[in-house]
């Protein structure tokens, strides 16, 4: 398989990394899409830093068997935890956290929300990198412990307003942040129901920066596509293929050429004990 017509990886832990392979589709529309979503072990926030690292190599695994082109680190909990894994992989690695922290450091907006899983936020890593990229800014980040799982299972459009409420509610109005991150790729799956609820606030998807990322990436070492028919999205998950079938056309995405069950790992008790 030549360079050029190798896939590109995308892995998440669920249906979140959806809203970077639409992005991706926009960008890049000749480009094959080769998507791993562990919704086995979902939601990825709730586990140790440990567990999320085994369970990411058994990803990458995965993702270096089939020669990707370049991998896309769709979830914000594991690339918490990039500089562990990055050197791992023979082709290039993106992450959403660095995507993400560098769309918010180039806005005009002082006071910046950040709302992500309760791993992504107790690791610090939004406000210490949006530090460090954009000093002046205010940087007030929530985790949420339940909203990933909620859109990852269809919860109803109550249930997740509440929900939205219960978290954003103080950002918006007691800290008055004037744009906001959406720092788990679950979250942008229902942006129009944050756009409803506050209509004022401005969203920040991370995935838009790191397409834009993956495009320069490709053309600097002469892979991209040179293909002229619409490519393909391969999807394996370790959750029901079913499911994340009717995931991905709900996410706006096209061109589902197979949906395919894979073996979940078993963490290991020792696992679940460390950190």
């Amino acid at each position: 398989m030549s360079n050029q017509n190798r896939p590109i990886g995308i892995i998440d832990s669920g249906i979140g990394g959806f809203s970077v392979a639409r992005r991706v589709r926009r960008q890049l529309p000749h480009e094959n899409l080769l998507y791993f979503g562990d919704g086995g072990n979902n939601p990825y926030g709730n586990h140790t830093a440990g567990e999320i690292l085994s369970l990411t190599r058994y990803m990458l695994d995965f993702m270096r068997q089939r020669q990707v082109k370049a991998l896309l680190v769709a979830c914000n909990t594991i690339s918490c935890l990039i500089d562990e894994y990055r050197r791992e992989m023979d082709c290039p690695v993106l992450s959403v956290v660095q995507a993400g922290a560098e769309s918010v450091a180039h806005l005009p907006q002082k006071r910046v929300g950040v709302i992500s899983t309760c791993f992504t936020a107790s690791t610090g890593c939004y406000p210490a990198l949006i530090a460090q990229l954009s000093p002046e800014k205010q940087v007030f980040s929530r985790g949420y412990k339940n909203l990933a799982a909620m859109v990852e299972h269809g919860a109803s459009q109550q249930a997740i307003d509440e929900e939205l409420r219960e978290n954003l509610d103080d950002l918006v109005h007691h800290d008055e942040v004037e744009c906001c991150l959406l720092a788990c790729t679950h979250y942008p799956l229902v942006e129009d129901h944050i756009h409803r609820l506050y209509p004022q606030l401005q969203l920040v998807d991370p995935a838009d920066r790191m397409a834009q990322e993956l495009e320069r990436c490709l053309k600097e070492n002469r892979q991209i596509s040179r293909r002229s028919e619409p490519g393909t999205l391969e999807i394996y998950t370790t959750a029901d293929p079913q499911d994340y079938i009717r995931a991905a056309r709900r996410a706006g995405l096209e061109g589902v050429i197979s949906a395919q069950s894979w073996p979940a790992m078993k963490l290991k008790k020792k696992e679940k004990d460390a950190g």
